[in-house]
């Protein structure tokens, strides 16, 4: 490893070629966090060596006056030569500072020749154009690299620019318009202004320039230095250790891996930011995955170190260890959000997941991939009644980590003997604590006739019910998301239209507040009744929803309820609910 003390024009002076391979992270830099600070940084400096000379009565700048700014470090690797023999140097760390200063020096440039200043202009895109094969100095790989090119060969055209959506084009408008404004304020001392910035950026903005050997692990060096600002996150280093590993083999390519097993991550789906804790998919994933594969917990923080741990211990294949990955991040791509129209046992498994919002049980949906197709349904029949049990008993999924992990080894221990079974059904059963316990018939019926439900509890179960009781022959045998909670008896209930009987029992105010949200006086209807209807007598609210109805879950209702709609009539449609909730997710034994 050879560091070097490089200013820009050290580092760019000569014909040299910056590869940023396509499977180095995104451009992430933006204009709060980077850009800004980046040009006040630059025009303090300039401000300073501007003073400096204008306090000496001098019509030229002393780059020798002011301190130099550190921008950070960069990484290289030598990657051999162009045709016409320009060097070409790896970018293992510090793309983004690199990719920044060029379009900071051709901004800069286009304005100084839209303010025919070309020959101050020159100077700078001496830095930034080569006069070999290679046009510009650095080139990339990356997807989000694409318009790079598109931005600096533009010649200053704003309108062109203007049209490109992209992060390069974003970093070079920020640019042009600021140097712009502060040229504007330079007024009758433009000429020095203008000398002052280009020293800045020739003489004064230094890199630390690491230069590593053929046999340096690149991704030791990646993994310790951040870009300004955003550090690297635990799939930036997994990512980078997975390259750097199919480097070093023989008969993998490194681009080939890349754009088989990684390039899928890139996008903006993988790396959105989600959860309590606000983490990229992408590092969610990599958490469940290595899970999986080790069955114990992983410290979020400790991700990589695991994973890396974890892959230099497995034997195989590096193409085999990018299969396993690629398959588990499309099955968990594919289930992670609702689908509508597809109409499969596992869609439906994984509709009411995501309703329930079960993330912790993934790293175990993942190895039941790999179960056969009969076990696999019976597990999954057995988790969804596990969860929404709990649910509906009012008990809490704080254990699911840990149920997690003892299903992974109950799994795996039956895999081990080559044996089908019913594995997850046992285990769980075999839960007697109130934290992991799987609620009993007794308990269930219990909390469909007692307990308030969550909206989002009544939601599912009120749809579940609705698609069992839709007949085979149904021509869409799907429940539309646009169907609304109804209260039989209203919320508001307190009116001429909704007395307490006569036999009044002094609690009868508070039992009625305690049954009117439970499941039996709950339904679904197709459009929100208007509020004099849903307050209105019981008769008139029927025939509205005969009218207006078509969802079989009120087929019962409508045919066989009375002219009352009281607290015995919602006892005995919870009880039928109850009896339709146990069919629907039974408790084995």
């Amino acid at each position: 490893m050879e560091p070097r003390n490089y200013t820009l024009a050290n580092l760019f002076e000569n014909q040299g070629i910056y590869v940023v391979p396509r499977y180095q992270r995104l451009y992430v830099w933006n204009q709060e966090n980077q850009w800004e600070p980046l040009w006040e940084d630059v025009i303090d400096i300039a401000g300073d060596l501007l003073n400096e000379a204008i306090n000496r009565n001098s019509e030229e700048v002393n780059a020798d006056a002011n301190e130099s700014h550190f921008l950070g470090a960069v990484v290289l690797k030598q990657s051999g030569y162009t045709p016409d023999m320009a060097q070409r140097w790896r970018v293992i760390d510090g793309q983004q500072r690199l990719t920044t200063v060029q379009l900071l020096m051709t901004a800069i440039a286009d304005e100084l020749d839209k303010i025919e200043l070309s020959a101050q202009a020159e100077r700078l895109r001496r830095l930034t154009k080569n006069s070999s094969s290679e046009p510009f100095k650095i080139t990339h790989g990356g997807q989000n690299y694409k318009r790079f090119r598109d931005v600096m060969g533009a010649n200053g055209d704003e309108s062109i620019i203007e049209a490109i959506e992209s992060p390069m084009a974003d970093c070079y408008k920020y640019f042009r318009n600021v140097a712009r404004q502060w040229f504007d304020e330079q007024n009758s001392r433009i000429l020095l202004a203008v000398s002052a910035l280009i020293a800045v950026l020739i003489a004064k903005l230094r890199v630390v320039a690491i230069y590593l050997d053929s046999g340096e692990k690149e991704h030791m060096i990646f993994e310790t230095l951040n870009a300004r600002g955003e550090p690297l996150t635990e799939w930036d280093k997994i990512k980078n250790y997975l390259l750097y590993k199919a480097d070093e083999e023989p008969d993998v390519d490194q681009n080939s891996f890349f754009d088989n097993y990684l390039e899928m991550f890139d996008n903006d789906w993988w790396r959105e930011q989600i959860g309590r804790g606000q983490r990229p998919r992408t590092d969610i994933f990599a958490d469940y995955w290595l899970e999986s594969r080790i069955m114990s917990p992983v410290s979020t923080r400790r991700v990589f170190r695991m994973f890396q741990k974890h892959v230099d211990n497995i034997k195989g294949s590096l193409d085999g260890l990018g299969q396993d990955i690629i398959q588990d991040a499309k099955y968990y791509q594919k289930f992670e959000e609702w689908d509508d129209y597809e109409q499969t046992y596992e869609r439906q498994f994984h509709n009411r997941r995501v309703s329930l919002g079960v993330g912790a049980m993934w790293p175990l949906l993942l190895q039941l991939q790999r179960v056969e197709p009969k076990q696999r349904e019976q597990a999954f029949a057995c988790l969804e009644s596990y969860w929404v049990r709990r649910l509906i008993a009012g008990y809490q999924a704080r254990s699911y980590d840990q149920v997690t992990l003892n299903l992974l080894h109950a799994l795996n221990e039956l895999k081990k003997l080559k044996k089908d079974g019913d594995v997850i059904m046992h285990s769980l059963q075999n839960y007697k604590e109130r934290g992991t316990v799987w609620p009993s018939d007794n308990e269930v019926r219990s909390a469909v006739l007692e307990r308030r439900l969550p909206s989002y509890a009544q939601n599912i179960v009120l749809h579940a019910i609705e698609k069992h009781l839709m007949p085979e022959s149904a021509p869409n045998p799907t429940v539309s998301q646009n169907v609304q909670i109804e209260h039989l008896m209203p919320q508001s209930w307190e009116n001429e239209h909704w007395q307490l009987g006569s036999l009044e029992e002094e609690d009868a105010t508070e039992k009625r507040n305690s049954l009117i949200h439970t499941l039996g006086n709950l339904t679904l209807v197709n459009s929100s009744l208007n509020a004099s209807m849903s307050n209105g007598p019981w008769h008139s609210k029927k025939e509205a929803i005969r009218e207006s109805d078509n969802l079989f879950i009120n087929k019962k209702l409508l045919d066989d309820a009375s002219y009352v709609w009281d607290e015995e009539q919602i006892a005995k449609r919870g009880e039928w609910m109850a009896d339709i909730i146990l069919n629907i997710w039974p408790r084995k034994a």
